[in-house]
């Protein structure tokens, strides 16, 4: 059995899903999901909640199983793991981690980020086709989604303020990453492509529509309601090109367009100040930094 500590925002999420679902498919495991995180609000985090129960994803809850002991009764042990019974794999460092594929146990608990291609990218089929919303889809993504379907050039943009701004601890880690990205981005894309239509997703409209230039048929993307945040990511892979914050969140925006020749700008700089962590398997080879 494969057990993923779910954390966090939906990006992240999708991270830690990804990883576990690849282990479990290569071990033909059972894979759990440890929801613990969200029985709490944290003072030095934004307020999450589970998002993977929309997607179409097998997996089963460890609250709602006996193997929540399994999990309480390892903290006796030093290394929190009795091989080969249970192994407990605890994220040693940002880039890709080779080892963590190679883990057996009867029982793997994972915990950690796990923000790289690199540790599921023999699933990558099998995972963008559970990352599929059911039925229902909502009035305003219906529209937009209709819109980025009869474009000549749909490019998805995503500007990501909010917490990176305002949160004293996330605005210090990550930071906005600056709107002359943002400029030379759009420059690349209508050099690339010729005159490209963007879709913008943002935390902060009113930002964008003050400080970024954008051209008249641009869209600024505005859904609303609980699950939004499904809806601007299932419409940004949608868009055939991707320019993307320093998040995960619009990082799997891009991923999720199976498109080979797709071509997706990422930001050079992730964070602001992490000088110890590696990003150099963070994002796809094939994408261009600027």
């Amino acid at each position: 059995m494969i057990i993923s500590k779910i954390t966090s925002g939906l990006g992240n999420q999708l991270f830690q899903y990804a990883l576990a679902r690849h282990l479990a498919r290569k071990t033909a495991s059972t894979l759990y999901f440890d929801l613990s995180y969200y029985n709490y609000q944290y003072s030095d985090d934004t307020v999450r909640h589970f998002k993977l129960d929309r997607f179409s994803i097998p997996y089963k809850r460890l609250d709602h199983s006996p193997l929540r002991y399994l999990a309480k009764g390892t903290k006796l042990l030093p290394d929190r793991s009795l091989p080969p019974l249970v192994r407990w794999v605890n994220e040693k460092q940002f880039h890709h981690d080779a080892d963590v594929l190679k883990t057996a146990a009867a029982c793997i608990i994972l915990n950690g980020f796990w923000q790289s291609e690199k540790y599921f990218a023999e699933s990558a089929d099998v995972i963008r086709q559970e990352l599929t919303v059911p039925s229902n889809p909502r009035p305003a993504f219906q529209r937009y989604r209709e819109q980025i379907r009869v474009s000549a050039m749909p490019v998805s943009l995503h500007v990501r303020r909010g917490d990176y701004v305002n949160h004293p601890a996330f605005s210090q880690t990550f930071g906005f990453v600056g709107l002359d990205y943002y400029k030379r981005a759009i420059q690349f894309m209508d050099s690339q492509f010729g005159d490209c239509q963007f879709f913008v997703f943002s935390d902060d409209p009113a930002w964008v529509q003050q400080n970024l230039p954008l051209k008249n048929n641009a869209v600024l993307v505005r859904n609303t309601g609980d699950d939004s945040d499904l809806d601007d990511l299932l419409l940004m892979s949608a868009c055939r090109h991707h320019v993307i914050a320093n998040s995960s969140f619009s990082w799997w925006g891009a991923w999720l367009n199976p498109d080979p020749r797709k071509h997706v700008v990422a930001p050079k700089q992730w964070y602001r100040n992490q000088p110890t962590w590696d990003t150099k398997d963070l994002v796809p080879p094939s994408w261009i930094r600027l």
